[in-house]
């Protein structure tokens, strides 16, 4: 609620919110009118993108976590948004409707503990520099993605694609079309990929004991690799 009775009168109405000045109380009220208008709407819009990401971190698997990216291109646009030099905000939207995001290729696999120098789950923290207070990496994958955008006038914005998703990028670049980067995915930062990965790690310890009780010592390191690569005659 944006109050009228917050308002500092002294020949003129002013705004606490924005410090503006109105000589008349009936321009004061239209005002607070608008811009509770514009503040219900960026709420809605924040609350459909908590939505959506949370449908986004809790897909079942990762090709249904590439799929996704690739059906909700809206979703990652607004993310390169945020990270948009100035220059390039005016118009910037305008490439919203010609964007697309195309993975080429995933190559995961699983680590007990990822390292977190320069990256770490949501909730967690980073370890750049090895302190033995903290941790010094979380469980998860780890390995390389490759992928082409739609590109936005001369920029390049292949990093900040994924910037804050869970899909940490390292080391890598590209053109302003494809790219290709070392990746991170911390497996608590995407419930439904840890609940996979731990029934898998506990199939794997009643093998392993099994394996153990039998003598036979046949079971290699645990892993749960994923390994894709798209098919260059379709890019639909």
């Amino acid at each position: 609620m944006i109050p009228v009775d917050g308002t500092k009168i002294a020949k003129a109405y002013q705004c606490p919110w924005t410090d503006q000045l109105f000589d008349n109380k009936r321009k004061y009220v239209a005002h607070l009118a608008k811009l509770r208008k514009t503040r219900m709407h960026k709420n809605a819009q924040l609350r459909q993108r908590d939505k959506i990401f949370n449908e986004f971190i809790n897909q079942p698997s990762f090709e249904a976590l590439i799929q996704w990216i690739e059906t909700h291109p809206e979703f990652f646009f607004d993310n390169i948004a945020k990270s948009a030099w100035w220059q390039t905000k005016k118009g910037f939207d305008n490439h919203r409707e010609k964007f697309t995001i195309k993975i080429r290729k995933l190559d995961l696999n699983w680590q007990d503990s990822v390292s977190n120098s320069h990256s770490c789950p949501r909730g967690g923290v980073e370890n750049w520099n090895r302190s033995e207070d903290k941790p010094t990496g979380y469980p998860g994958w780890r390995g390389r993605i490759e992928f082409s955008m739609y590109r936005i006038g001369n920029s390049y914005y292949g990093s900040e694609l994924f910037e804050g998703t869970g899909i940490d990028t390292g080391t890598g670049g590209g053109n302003g079309v494809d790219y290709g980067y070392e990746v991170r995915i911390f497996a608590s930062d995407f419930p439904q990929l840890e609940k996979m990965a731990m029934e898998k790690r506990d199939e794997y310890m009643q093998a392993k004991v099994a394996d153990v009780l039998a003598n036979a010592w046949r079971l290699p390191p645990f892993d749960i690799p994923f390994k894709y690569q798209a098919d260059k005659n379709n890019d639909k």
